[in-house]
């Protein structure tokens, strides 16, 4: 590898090269052996920028030097042209690009800059989506999109509040629906990014700018919340893979306990078929699904303004759900904290015939109704309270014993669920 003190060019020296370069490698009427002398002058010269911004691992890098070579990059149209033909560069060429833009848009002292390159370049990350299926740029197109859409500045764009089947997420859900895991997993990634402003290890961003990330979501998530929910819910049929159960499960889990997608949280636990689906997931027979279907499954519990297609399928279920919480806690690999998770769970069992139990005049009736309306009462900002305490209480649990559910629309859980020869079945997995 170069060192930084073996570097002679300067920063617009770097540009400029690099730029005559990519010209000769884009006319169509360069001959390969030129172009080939190009591709590897224009590779050198790129990693040169990229030890600029990072050094080599042996000489620290000038701030000063990184300062001119970013407004060098910023002044010209290189950075542009080398995105838009990043699917004809082959593969050296744009992992270094990738590396130069992350650097760019995760530095502090330089972030601003590059949101407004991309800002004013509004090409760009729809240009880095749509290649992402190409084999040799699907990372450093990954890599680049999810450390632009942290940044709401750059995130608001792409997630108009209006319904768009062309959206971004919907694009990129059809990339986790690829069969190669590799690119799925990458765009999980990818999607992880942008719906829970999941951030890279390099990447820090202020909390009135996560919250303003999580707001943009929480608006768009509202607005497109049937062709959201039904694309992701095709990724968690109990007989598809259980890599994309796993990811799907700790999607919904990070949507439905961020405060700021309260109303989507409501929407979605007082929706029955969704609370079949988690529990139907509860009897696959692999540990880390279980965990996590659980998690999903305990917001439906520990709300207490239940709808009634909820209460009539956890009723009949009452006293299998509580054994089942019971062998849970009998786990040898269970902490503590489980204890405090089934006080609550058993409290919200405990009310559900009441909440069966419907006033008979018509006041009260429309007063319940009032109570059960998303929209914004003093009683649902409790609901959200409650809610939000025990998914965070419970989070870490480690295992959930093997749960059988029917296929109909008031799932029963199955007697065997909370027997010791049902929980030790799922052990030996």
């Amino acid at each position: 590898m170069r060192k930084v003190f073996g570097i002679k060019k300067s920063p617009a020296e770097y540009v400029a090269s690099c730029s005559r370069n990519l010209d000769t490698i884009l006319d169509a009427k360069t001959l390969e052996e030129k172009k080939t002398k190009c591709f590897n002058k224009l590779e050198n010269n790129l990693k040169d920028m990229s030890i600029m911004l990072y050094g080599d691992g042996e000489t620290q890098v000038s701030d000063a030097k990184i300062t001119k070579l970013l407004n060098e990059v910023k002044g010209s149209s290189l950075v542009t042209r080398l995105v838009m033909n990043i699917q004809d560069l082959g593969f050296e060429i744009p992992k270094t690009i990738s590396k130069i833009l992350c650097y760019w848009l995760h530095d502090k002292e330089r972030v601003n800059m590059a949101i407004d390159y991309f800002k004013v370049n509004t090409q760009l990350i729809p240009h880095l989506v749509s290649h992402f299926e190409r084999e040799e740029v699907y990372l450093p197109c990954s890599e680049v999109v999810k450390e632009a859409l942290i940044h709401p500045e750059l995130l608001k764009p792409f997630l108009p509040e209006k319904n768009d089947s062309d959206n971004i997420v919907f694009k990129v859900l059809d990339y986790v629906a690829m069969k190669d895991l590799a690119f799925s997993a990458e765009a999980y990634g990818m999607l992880d990014a942008i719906i829970n402003c999941k951030l890279s290890k390099e990447h820090t961003l202020s909390k009135d700018k996560e919250t303003d990330h999580k707001k943009i979501v929480a608006k768009w998530l509202n607005s497109n919340f049937d062709e959201f929910w039904k694309k992701v819910h095709t990724f968690m049929e109990p007989n598809g893979s259980h890599l994309m159960i796993k990811q799907m499960l700790k999607l919904v889990y990070h949507i439905l306990k961020n405060h700021r997608n309260y109303y989507v949280m409501i929407k979605y636990i007082n929706d029955a078929s969704n609370l079949t689906r988690i529990m139907r997931l509860l009897r696959i027979r692999n540990k880390k699904i279980q965990v996590m279907a659980f998690n999903v499954f305990k917001i439906f519990v520990a709300n207490p303004q239940k709808d009634q297609s909820i209460i009539d399928i956890l009723l009949p279920n009452r006293e299998k759900i509580a054994k089942f919480f019971k062998t849970l806690g009998e786990d040898e690999e269970l902490d503590g904290q489980f204890e405090d998770d089934l006080e609550v769970l058993n409290e919200q069992l405990g009310v559900l015939d009441k909440l069966r139990t419907a006033p008979n005049n018509e006041d009260a009736k429309a007063e319940q109704k009032t109570e059960s309306n998303v929209a914004g009462t003093e009683t649902t900002k409790d609901v959200e309270s409650n809610t939000t305490q025990t998914t965070d209480k419970t989070s870490e649990m480690n295992a959930v014993p093997t749960t059988s559910v029917p296929d109909s629309n008031k799932p029963k859980l199955d007697s065997t669920s909370s027997t010791p020869e049902g929980n030790s079945e799922t052990k030996k997995q």
